[in-house]
Protein backbone atom coordinates (compact mmCIF):
# COMPACT_ATOMS: atom_id res chain seq x y z
CA UNK A 1 0.00 0.00 0.00
CA UNK A 2 2.97 2.34 1.02
CA UNK A 3 4.69 1.47 -2.48
CA UNK A 4 1.51 2.21 -4.47
CA UNK A 5 0.89 5.62 -2.58
CA UNK A 6 4.32 6.49 -3.17
CA UNK A 7 3.60 6.05 -6.98
CA UNK A 8 0.52 7.81 -6.85
CA UNK A 9 2.23 10.87 -5.60
CA UNK A 10 5.21 10.79 -7.58
CA UNK A 11 3.30 10.20 -10.56
CA UNK A 12 1.08 13.26 -9.78
CA UNK A 13 3.90 15.52 -8.79
CA UNK A 14 5.79 14.79 -12.22
CA UNK A 15 2.38 15.33 -14.45
CA UNK A 16 1.93 18.65 -12.65
CA UNK A 17 5.96 20.10 -13.37
CA UNK A 18 5.11 19.11 -16.81
CA UNK A 19 3.77 22.10 -17.70
CA UNK A 20 6.42 23.58 -15.15
CA UNK A 21 9.00 22.13 -16.81
CA UNK A 22 8.39 23.02 -20.12
CA UNK A 23 8.33 26.93 -19.43
CA UNK A 24 10.95 27.14 -16.83
CA UNK A 25 13.29 25.17 -19.60
CA UNK A 26 12.32 27.58 -22.94
CA UNK A 27 13.71 28.76 -24.73
CA UNK A 28 17.24 27.24 -24.62
CA UNK A 29 18.09 28.77 -28.21
CA UNK A 30 17.68 31.75 -30.45
CA UNK A 31 14.34 32.25 -31.54
CA UNK A 32 13.80 33.87 -34.74
CA UNK A 33 10.75 36.20 -35.39
CA UNK A 34 10.22 35.71 -39.57
CA UNK A 35 8.93 39.09 -40.77
CA UNK A 36 7.05 39.32 -44.06
CA UNK A 37 8.59 42.99 -44.91
CA UNK A 38 11.86 44.40 -45.77
CA UNK A 39 14.22 45.60 -43.22
CA UNK A 40 13.27 49.45 -42.30
CA UNK A 41 9.31 49.65 -42.45
CA UNK A 42 6.98 49.47 -39.48
CA UNK A 43 6.65 45.66 -39.48
CA UNK A 44 10.15 45.39 -39.29
CA UNK A 45 10.58 48.11 -36.47
CA UNK A 46 8.22 46.61 -34.28
CA UNK A 47 9.49 42.84 -34.59
CA UNK A 48 13.08 44.31 -34.09
CA UNK A 49 12.04 46.75 -30.79
CA UNK A 50 9.98 43.44 -29.08
CA UNK A 51 13.21 40.91 -30.56
CA UNK A 52 15.92 43.62 -28.22
CA UNK A 53 13.64 43.40 -25.11
CA UNK A 54 12.99 39.82 -25.65
CA UNK A 55 16.67 38.73 -26.13
CA UNK A 56 17.05 40.72 -22.46
CA UNK A 57 14.37 39.44 -20.29
CA UNK A 58 14.56 36.03 -21.86
CA UNK A 59 18.34 35.46 -22.07
CA UNK A 60 18.56 34.17 -25.78
CA UNK A 61 18.88 36.14 -29.29
CA UNK A 62 15.26 36.86 -30.34
CA UNK A 63 16.16 37.23 -34.18
CA UNK A 64 15.05 38.94 -36.63
CA UNK A 65 14.49 37.19 -40.72
CA UNK A 66 12.88 39.29 -42.91
CA UNK A 67 10.92 37.14 -46.10
CA UNK A 68 9.05 39.60 -47.58
CA UNK A 69 6.78 39.10 -50.68
CA UNK A 70 3.71 38.24 -51.59
CA UNK A 71 1.53 41.06 -48.49
CA UNK A 72 3.46 38.37 -46.22
CA UNK A 73 1.90 35.28 -47.89
CA UNK A 74 5.93 34.04 -48.16
CA UNK A 75 6.58 34.33 -44.44
CA UNK A 76 3.22 32.89 -43.08
CA UNK A 77 3.63 29.96 -45.37
CA UNK A 78 7.29 29.49 -43.78
CA UNK A 79 5.72 29.89 -40.24
CA UNK A 80 3.11 27.78 -40.88
CA UNK A 81 5.25 24.73 -41.95
CA UNK A 82 8.03 24.98 -39.07
CA UNK A 83 7.96 22.81 -36.04
CA UNK A 84 5.62 24.20 -33.10
CA UNK A 85 8.35 24.16 -30.33
CA UNK A 86 8.34 27.82 -29.63
CA UNK A 87 11.90 28.69 -31.91
CA UNK A 88 9.86 30.18 -34.93
CA UNK A 89 7.36 32.99 -34.41
CA UNK A 90 5.73 34.54 -37.20
CA UNK A 91 4.58 38.91 -36.69
CA UNK A 92 1.84 38.84 -38.41
CA UNK A 93 -0.08 41.56 -39.60
CA UNK A 94 -3.28 42.75 -41.14
CA UNK A 95 -2.52 41.59 -44.42
CA UNK A 96 -1.68 38.08 -43.26
CA UNK A 97 -4.37 37.40 -41.06
CA UNK A 98 -6.75 39.74 -41.74
CA UNK A 99 -7.22 40.38 -45.46
CA UNK A 100 -5.55 37.66 -47.19
CA UNK A 101 -7.49 34.99 -46.18
CA UNK A 102 -10.51 35.97 -48.39
CA UNK A 103 -7.73 37.90 -50.96
CA UNK A 104 -6.10 35.52 -52.19
CA UNK A 105 -7.93 32.47 -53.95
CA UNK A 106 -5.67 30.25 -53.35
CA UNK A 107 -3.72 30.70 -50.12
CA UNK A 108 -0.63 28.81 -48.76
CA UNK A 109 -2.17 28.68 -44.93
CA UNK A 110 -4.86 28.47 -42.76
CA UNK A 111 -4.96 32.12 -40.48
CA UNK A 112 -6.65 30.01 -38.06
CA UNK A 113 -5.96 26.65 -38.36
CA UNK A 114 -2.14 26.97 -39.00
CA UNK A 115 -1.25 29.30 -36.16
CA UNK A 116 -1.14 29.53 -32.67
CA UNK A 117 -1.78 33.32 -31.58
CA UNK A 118 0.61 34.91 -29.06
CA UNK A 119 -0.67 38.74 -28.64
CA UNK A 120 -1.83 41.59 -30.10
CA UNK A 121 1.37 44.08 -30.11
CA UNK A 122 0.56 47.24 -31.83
CA UNK A 123 -2.68 48.67 -33.43
CA UNK A 124 -2.15 51.66 -35.81
CA UNK A 125 -3.88 53.70 -37.87
CA UNK A 126 -3.65 55.31 -41.50
CA UNK A 127 -4.37 59.03 -42.05
CA UNK A 128 -6.55 60.38 -45.42
CA UNK A 129 -3.81 62.55 -47.52
CA UNK A 130 -5.13 64.53 -49.97
CA UNK A 131 -3.43 66.57 -52.34
CA UNK A 132 -5.11 70.17 -52.09
CA UNK A 133 -4.08 71.20 -55.56
CA UNK A 134 -5.99 68.34 -56.92
CA UNK A 135 -8.84 67.71 -54.77
CA UNK A 136 -9.41 71.31 -53.01
CA UNK A 137 -10.99 70.72 -49.73
CA UNK A 138 -10.27 71.88 -46.74
CA UNK A 139 -12.00 69.26 -44.12
CA UNK A 140 -13.87 66.19 -44.18
CA UNK A 141 -17.16 67.45 -44.20
CA UNK A 142 -16.19 69.18 -47.64
CA UNK A 143 -14.16 66.16 -48.64
CA UNK A 144 -17.42 64.08 -48.12
CA UNK A 145 -19.54 66.68 -50.04
CA UNK A 146 -16.80 66.91 -53.01
CA UNK A 147 -16.60 63.06 -53.80
CA UNK A 148 -20.28 62.64 -53.68
CA UNK A 149 -20.42 64.96 -56.49
CA UNK A 150 -17.50 63.94 -58.72
CA UNK A 151 -18.46 59.76 -58.72
CA UNK A 152 -15.76 58.02 -60.35
CA UNK A 153 -13.61 61.34 -61.17
CA UNK A 154 -11.31 61.12 -57.89
CA UNK A 155 -8.28 59.19 -57.73
CA UNK A 156 -7.54 57.35 -55.21
CA UNK A 157 -4.23 55.80 -54.42
CA UNK A 158 -2.84 52.75 -52.45
CA UNK A 159 0.32 50.96 -51.66
CA UNK A 160 -1.37 47.91 -53.86
CA UNK A 161 -4.30 45.69 -54.23
CA UNK A 162 -4.95 43.94 -51.20
CA UNK A 163 -2.84 45.99 -48.78
CA UNK A 164 -4.25 48.00 -45.87
CA UNK A 165 -4.53 50.83 -47.22
CA UNK A 166 -6.48 49.62 -50.38
CA UNK A 167 -8.97 47.75 -48.05
CA UNK A 168 -9.32 51.29 -45.81
CA UNK A 169 -10.51 53.12 -49.41
CA UNK A 170 -12.83 50.23 -50.10
CA UNK A 171 -14.89 50.44 -46.69
CA UNK A 172 -15.09 54.22 -47.24
CA UNK A 173 -16.52 53.90 -50.59
CA UNK A 174 -18.82 51.42 -49.03
CA UNK A 175 -19.96 53.62 -45.75
CA UNK A 176 -20.03 56.76 -47.70
CA UNK A 177 -21.58 55.72 -50.82
CA UNK A 178 -18.59 56.83 -53.13
CA UNK A 179 -17.05 55.56 -56.07
CA UNK A 180 -13.62 56.60 -55.59
CA UNK A 181 -11.56 54.86 -58.49
CA UNK A 182 -8.41 52.76 -56.99
CA UNK A 183 -5.24 53.04 -58.55
CA UNK A 184 -2.62 50.85 -57.17
CA UNK A 185 1.02 51.19 -56.78
CA UNK A 186 4.19 48.66 -55.42
CA UNK A 187 4.06 49.91 -52.45
CA UNK A 188 3.79 53.38 -50.30
CA UNK A 189 6.60 55.05 -51.62
CA UNK A 190 5.48 55.15 -55.20
CA UNK A 191 2.03 56.01 -53.99
CA UNK A 192 2.81 58.91 -52.26
CA UNK A 193 5.03 60.10 -54.83
CA UNK A 194 1.88 59.78 -57.15
CA UNK A 195 -0.23 61.85 -54.94
CA UNK A 196 2.48 64.19 -54.79
CA UNK A 197 2.33 64.63 -58.43
CA UNK A 198 -1.20 65.13 -58.79
CA UNK A 199 -1.79 61.69 -60.61
CA UNK A 200 -3.96 60.77 -58.02
CA UNK A 201 -5.48 63.29 -55.32
CA UNK A 202 -6.34 61.16 -52.27
CA UNK A 203 -4.49 58.39 -50.29
CA UNK A 204 -5.29 56.63 -47.29
CA UNK A 205 -2.04 55.81 -46.16
CA UNK A 206 0.67 55.01 -43.18
CA UNK A 207 1.56 58.12 -41.03
CA UNK A 208 5.12 58.47 -40.93
CA UNK A 209 5.13 58.22 -44.28
CA UNK A 210 3.15 60.87 -45.19
CA UNK A 211 3.49 63.44 -42.56
CA UNK A 212 7.06 65.15 -43.60
CA UNK A 213 4.94 65.95 -46.98
CA UNK A 214 2.20 67.62 -44.64
CA UNK A 215 4.61 69.39 -42.49
CA UNK A 216 5.73 71.23 -45.58
CA UNK A 217 2.17 71.88 -46.83
CA UNK A 218 2.22 69.98 -50.11
CA UNK A 219 -0.32 67.23 -49.07
CA UNK A 220 -3.23 67.67 -45.91
CA UNK A 221 -4.10 65.34 -43.56
CA UNK A 222 -7.82 65.10 -43.39
CA UNK A 223 -8.40 62.49 -40.69
CA UNK A 224 -7.39 59.34 -39.14
CA UNK A 225 -8.87 55.71 -39.75
CA UNK A 226 -8.76 54.56 -35.55
CA UNK A 227 -12.28 55.25 -34.23
CA UNK A 228 -10.47 57.86 -31.81
CA UNK A 229 -8.08 60.69 -31.99
CA UNK A 230 -4.74 59.76 -31.75
CA UNK A 231 -2.82 60.60 -29.11
CA UNK A 232 0.10 61.97 -30.78
CA UNK A 233 -1.86 63.80 -33.40
CA UNK A 234 -4.74 65.17 -31.28
CA UNK A 235 -5.50 68.09 -33.81
CA UNK A 236 -6.29 65.58 -36.75
CA UNK A 237 -9.89 64.86 -36.41
CA UNK A 238 -10.91 60.69 -37.45
CA UNK A 239 -13.44 59.73 -40.48
CA UNK A 240 -16.05 58.45 -38.11
CA UNK A 241 -16.72 62.33 -37.08
CA UNK A 242 -17.86 63.28 -40.23
CA UNK A 243 -18.78 59.42 -41.37
CA UNK A 244 -20.12 57.25 -38.35
CA UNK A 245 -19.16 54.06 -37.98
CA UNK A 246 -16.12 54.17 -40.05
CA UNK A 247 -13.03 52.46 -38.47
CA UNK A 248 -10.02 50.96 -40.00
CA UNK A 249 -7.15 50.40 -38.06
CA UNK A 250 -3.85 48.20 -39.39
CA UNK A 251 -2.25 45.70 -36.80
CA UNK A 252 0.81 43.16 -35.75
CA UNK A 253 1.22 40.80 -33.15
CA UNK A 254 2.82 37.31 -32.73
CA UNK A 255 1.98 34.22 -33.99
CA UNK A 256 3.76 30.26 -33.42
CA UNK A 257 2.93 27.33 -35.54
CA UNK A 258 -0.39 25.76 -34.69
CA UNK A 259 0.18 23.17 -31.69
CA UNK A 260 3.01 24.95 -30.04
CA UNK A 261 2.79 23.84 -26.40
CA UNK A 262 0.66 26.38 -24.10
CA UNK A 263 3.13 27.38 -21.40
CA UNK A 264 5.70 28.46 -24.07
CA UNK A 265 2.78 30.36 -25.70
CA UNK A 266 1.77 31.74 -22.25
CA UNK A 267 5.37 32.73 -21.09
CA UNK A 268 5.98 35.05 -24.68
CA UNK A 269 2.59 36.35 -23.91
CA UNK A 270 3.56 37.99 -20.67
CA UNK A 271 7.15 39.05 -21.57
CA UNK A 272 5.52 40.68 -24.80
CA UNK A 273 3.52 42.34 -22.19
CA UNK A 274 5.85 43.58 -19.80
CA UNK A 275 7.98 44.31 -23.08
CA UNK A 276 5.19 47.08 -24.75
CA UNK A 277 4.77 48.56 -21.29
CA UNK A 278 8.77 49.75 -21.29
CA UNK A 279 8.66 53.36 -21.29
CA UNK A 280 11.49 53.53 -23.93
CA UNK A 281 9.55 50.86 -26.19
CA UNK A 282 6.47 52.72 -26.04
CA UNK A 283 7.87 56.61 -26.61
CA UNK A 284 9.42 55.20 -29.52
CA UNK A 285 6.23 52.96 -30.83
CA UNK A 286 4.06 56.10 -30.33
CA UNK A 287 6.28 58.30 -32.24
CA UNK A 288 5.66 56.03 -35.28
CA UNK A 289 1.65 56.74 -34.59
CA UNK A 290 1.42 53.17 -33.32
CA UNK A 291 -0.25 52.10 -30.12
CA UNK A 292 0.76 49.69 -27.84
CA UNK A 293 -1.48 46.31 -26.99
CA UNK A 294 0.17 43.44 -25.39
CA UNK A 295 -3.15 41.37 -24.75
CA UNK A 296 -3.99 37.18 -24.00
CA UNK A 297 -3.45 34.83 -26.54
CA UNK A 298 -7.42 34.32 -26.15
CA UNK A 299 -8.02 37.60 -26.50
CA UNK A 300 -5.38 37.79 -29.76
CA UNK A 301 -7.20 34.69 -31.40
CA UNK A 302 -10.96 36.43 -30.75
CA UNK A 303 -9.46 39.54 -32.33
CA UNK A 304 -7.84 37.72 -35.72
CA UNK A 305 -11.82 35.81 -36.24
CA UNK A 306 -13.36 39.46 -36.14
CA UNK A 307 -11.16 41.06 -38.39
CA UNK A 308 -11.17 37.65 -41.00
CA UNK A 309 -15.02 38.30 -40.93
CA UNK A 310 -14.99 42.12 -41.06
CA UNK A 311 -12.41 42.75 -43.65
CA UNK A 312 -13.43 39.73 -45.50
CA UNK A 313 -16.72 41.00 -46.17
CA UNK A 314 -14.89 44.38 -47.24
CA UNK A 315 -12.48 42.47 -49.57
CA UNK A 316 -15.40 40.47 -51.33
CA UNK A 317 -17.63 43.78 -51.67
CA UNK A 318 -14.69 45.49 -53.41
CA UNK A 319 -14.08 42.69 -55.91
CA UNK A 320 -10.86 42.84 -55.19
CA UNK A 321 -8.91 39.09 -55.56
CA UNK A 322 -5.36 37.68 -56.11
CA UNK A 323 -4.80 34.20 -57.65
Amino acid sequence: MHALLRFIVFTSAALLAGPAAAQNGYPAKPVRIVVGAAPGGPTDLVARLLGDKLSQSMGVPFIVENRGGGGGVIAAETVARADPDGYTLLMGTVSTHGINPTLYRKLGYDAIKDFTPISLAVTYPLVLAINPATVPVANMTEFLAYVRQHPGKVNRGSAGNGTSMHIAGELFNSLAGTSMTHVPYRGSAPAVAALLAGQVGVDFESIPVVMPHVESGKLRALAVTSAKRFESMPDVPTVAETLPGYEFVGWLGLVAPAGTPQPIVETLSRKIALALRDKEVKARLLAQVMQPVGDTPEEFGRFIRSEIAKLGAVVRESGATVD
